[in-house]
């Protein structure tokens, strides 16, 4: 409820005038809200933009000939959350925030661990026959680089081709941790350069 600016007393809603003194009572000016701030940005879909960029990174780091090709896998996976975040970014043209180019490169990596897992699998098999005649070689990388007890044992059973839920899961959860982690750190970069390139573009 509004006073009156002159006596004080209270003002019904809509009056014109003040009961008590007669003042005219000034209609209070609202702000029109604009477009842009009434606008309700639109739910982004994570799901697709992850499952494209868990695709693109899963094939490219568990192929061996593929990812030989680069010194470092870990470069498929950057792009592989890159591409999950502009692909997101299309969703909301205004832009998307460091959290969701996080968050969908976590995703990416998730599904990308599953794809390289499966992907892994007939490969290990086929890499079987070349680690036995490779076994003792690196037995002794292993020995040289001081990795002893169950490490040891646990990698030279995932190298040998050794097929079973104890390395499938072993495999899954080193490619989620490791994956997702660069993922993570490829949708923050793509946010922040494509973040730049919009200010840059606006300014």
């Amino acid at each position: 409820m509004t006073q009156c600016n002159e006596c004080g007393a209270n003002l019904p809603d809509h009056a014109s005038f003040c009961p008590q003194c007669g003042t005219p009572v000034q209609p209070v000016e609202t702000q029109p809200v604009s477009p842009s701030q009434n606008a309700v940005q639109p739910a982004l879909d994570f799901i697709q933009p992850a499952l494209a960029g868990g695709m693109f990174l899963g094939l490219l780091s568990s192929l061996p000939f593929i990812s030989a090709a680069n010194c470092l896998c870990c470069m498929w996976v950057l792009l592989g959350g890159g591409i999950a975040a502009m692909l997101l970014t299309r969703q909301r043209p205004s832009g998307i925030t460091y959290g969701d180019g996080a968050f969908v490169g976590v995703l990416s990596g998730l599904f990308g661990a599953i794809v390289g897992t499966v992907v892994h699998i007939p490969v290990q098999i086929i890499s079987a026959r070349f680690f036995q005649s490779q076994q003792q070689q690196l037995e002794d990388l292993f020995r040289q680089l001081g990795i002893e007890g169950p490490m040891r044992d646990w990698m030279i059973r995932v190298a040998s081709g050794e097929i079973s839920a104890a390395t499938v899961l072993f495999t899954f959860f080193s490619y989620v941790l490791m994956w997702s982690l660069f993922a993570m750190i490829g949708g923050i970069l793509t946010v922040a350069v494509l973040n730049k390139q919009r200010t840059a573009q606006t300014g």
